[in-house]
């Protein structure tokens, strides 16, 4: 049987590997742990953020301070509450339905760069998302988990009158349009 060898088209290093009898070529990492490259990644974007940000201070400030000071609950996530763009935003807008933490605004940090820079620098935590409450920072995703784990959440920012009432009575609404 002849040997077939597949070709990858990539800036990678490729080596030849035995494969059911033929050599087929494989691709190497740069970096022996992907983990680590994307842990470099999100860190390149979160100081480029953060220049951003500092570059544009004024104004992003002027928005979005005046967005914290006229919301009680107010979360800076990657995406929005109907299509999180990250698991830890969609376990927290999981957490903040459940307990019914309303009226809630959301802020993109995607959007723009200067967005995340805001919150990373106000915070001091690179990892988000960020829930500010009466316009302090409040708690990252594991801080909101913790909360909720424990029942604090519920209890600081749970809401019981917009749960259905009647025959699902108790129960979360599908939804409030």
């Amino acid at each position: 049987m002849a040997a077939r060898q597949l070709l990858l088209h990539s800036s990678a290093a490729l080596r030849p590997m035995r494969f059911f009898g033929g050599n087929v070529a494989v691709r190497t990492f740069a970096s022996a742990n992907p983990l680590e490259a994307t842990t470099k990644l999100y860190e390149d974007i979160v100081s480029k953020s953060v220049k951003e940000y500092k570059a544009n201070e004024a104004a992003v400030n002027s928005s979005l301070d005046a967005e914290l000071a006229s919301n009680k609950i107010v979360l800076f996530m990657e995406g929005s509450v109907d299509a999180p763009k990250s698991e830890a935003s969609y376990n927290v807008v999981k957490m903040l339905t459940q307990v019914q933490a309303v009226p809630m605004v959301s802020v993109d940090v995607l959007s723009h760069p200067a967005i995340l820079g805001y919150t990373v620098s106000k915070t001091s935590r690179n990892r988000g998302p960020h829930l500010y409450v009466n316009g302090s920072f409040y708690a990252d995703h594991d801080g909101i988990l913790s909360k909720f784990n424990t029942g604090e959440l519920a209890k600081e920012l749970g809401t019981a009158t917009t749960m259905s009432s009647g025959v699902f009575g108790g129960e979360l609404p599908i939804a409030t349009y």
